[in-house]
């Protein structure tokens, strides 16, 4: 299985990532440095962040 290594543009970790990620075809045709992307961390958290945020405020 092939592989390629890709930097997440939030957190800026290395990750390695396999032939089943969907944004893999992409990355692989990109030359040069590594290849950015989002980690699956990263993207859930953001999710909850924004999610947090159209939340209403309780009344005190």
């Amino acid at each position: 299985m092939k592989s390629i290594a890709a930097r997440c543009l939030l957190c800026a970790k290395v990750f390695n990532v396999d032939e089943e990620h969907p944004d893999y075809k992409k990355m692989a045709e990109k030359k040069g440095e590594l290849p950015g992307f989002i980690c699956d961390y990263c993207s859930n958290k953001v999710r909850y962040e924004s999610d947090e945020a159209n939340k209403q405020k309780k009344p005190l």
